[in-house]
């Protein structure tokens, strides 16, 4: 299940995020909705979003399941939106395991929208903690709400890195474009 969301006419010159949402009933859902409706309201200035939905159920089918660690490994941003109680099911927390060390620390989100609004952010349960596990497995950031700012990368990352090699700069150009005369061959 992907939804894409893109600009009107010609080539966008928007960051491109992917962002994979993992639910666990119809109420999370709905919250995470919202969510997606707050990040898009905030961001889509900047960037265009590919979402994908998954809920627990597919998690635990063989081929679905490979199939969103696969996504998972290349998300920009994974929500998992869940009830604070109690603990992930058991095919659900064993694909949480599965995706994080494929991430080869690649920048990126992990989110845990737990209950309501009005339930206390400060309560940490074993889907929290379950859920910094892999956010810090996977090289993430872990947040529990819509961040402030997405587009930055991080300084000396992989992905910095990648941005700035594929940068030419005026001194670079300049080198590129250098006539040298041939080497002499006398000595």
């Amino acid at each position: 299940m992907t939804q894409t969301k893109e600009s009107g006419a010609g080539p966008s010159t928007k960051a491109s995020w992917s962002v994979l949402v993992i639910y666990e009933d119809d109420a999370a859902c709905d919250r995470a909705v919202g969510f997606c409706d707050q990040l898009v309201d905030r961001f889509w200035a900047k960037c265009d979003f590919e979402v994908s939905w998954w809920p627990f159920a597919l998690l635990k089918e063989t081929v679905s399941a490979k199939e969103a660690a696969l996504k998972a490994s290349g998300a920009d941003l994974i929500l998992f939106s869940t009830t604070p109680e109690g603990d992930f099911p058991l095919a659900v927390k064993a694909w949480i395991e599965t995706w994080p060390k494929k991430r080869c620390g690649r920048e990126g989100l992990l989110i845990g929208l737990m209950g309501s609004a009005a339930a206390p952010a400060d309560q940490e349960g074993q889907k929290h903690h379950c859920l910094r596990n892999a956010a810090h497995h996977g090289a993430m950031d872990y947040l529990t709400q819509v961040p402030q700012d997405i587009a930055l990368a991080i300084p000396n990352s992989l992905d910095s890195y990648t941005q700035r090699a594929d940068q030419v700069t005026s001194l670079l150009d300049d080198i590129l474009h250098q006539h040298l005369p041939p080497p002499s061959l006398s000595s």
